[in-house]
């Protein structure tokens, strides 16, 4: 006669551990400041949708000012790093001559469009994003500074490189374009399915890189104004 089956012992729920209350609010805040930016998202509401107290927003971050800083750059900092690992890897392979045009504007706004596709928490960091743009207070400014002003001044020194005909003046200007272009596209406001009255979808993302590579590039070239 077979000995009896013992039944493995049932397991143990884990226990929430603080960190899942962290993760919660972090994600809960990405979608908030996504949606509302800086201003209009209230700690009480990021804690109504985490699920916690609003005690546990102050014990990890201690302000709103750092809530938002650490929900922006968990999407911001990969950002700007995989764009300098890609101008790295072209300015090695090209060996001091210029990034083709058309290449260079690819690899400025791959990254970006890698994060549109990857899901809502990538475009709740694209909103947030053209938020931040648009927010003239002193913390705006010094993130923006802090995370951008190296890699865009990268950039643009390599636009300069491509378009020899062009003033640094005029090189700094039409990057300002790039990057007005690609937010406002990447923002996924509704507007393009409204204005091609449901031809287009604006979601399809990687078919707005194949549209703006070209479109930027005649921008950039076209001549100077009179």
């Amino acid at each position: 006669m077979p000995a009896p089956t013992t039944a493995p012992p049932a397991k143990t729920p884990r226990a929430p551990r603080k960190t899942d209350g962290r993760e919660a609010i972090l994600r809960a805040a990405e979608r908030l400041f996504a949606e509302h930016g800086f201003e209009g998202c209230s700690l009480r509401a990021v804690a109504d949708l985490a699920k916690v107290n609003q005690g546990m927003i102050h014990y990890f971050f201690k302000s709103k000012d750092a809530l938002f800083l650490e929900t922006y750059m968990r999407g911001g900092q990969p950002l700007v790093d995989e764009r300098m690992r890609l101008l790295d890897a072209e300015e090695a392979l090209q060996e001091g001559r210029p990034i083709g045009l058309e290449r260079l504007i690819e690899i400025f706004l791959t990254p970006a469009v890698t994060l549109a596709l990857s899901g809502a928490r990538g475009r709740n960091f694209l909103r947030m994003q053209a938020h931040l743009q648009l927010d003239g207070t002193r913390f705006g400014s010094k993130l923006r500074s802090s995370l951008y002003d190296d890699s865009s001044r990268r950039f643009v020194r390599a636009f300069a490189r491509s378009l020899p005909g062009l003033s640094q003046e005029q090189v700094a200007w039409r990057f300002i374009f790039v990057l007005g272009t690609y937010q406002y596209v990447l923002a996924d406001t509704g507007r393009l399915e409204v204005i091609s009255d449901g031809a287009s979808n604006g979601r399809e993302f990687d078919k707005a890189l194949r549209e703006m590579i070209p479109f930027l590039a005649a921008g950039m070239r076209a001549a100077g104004p009179a």
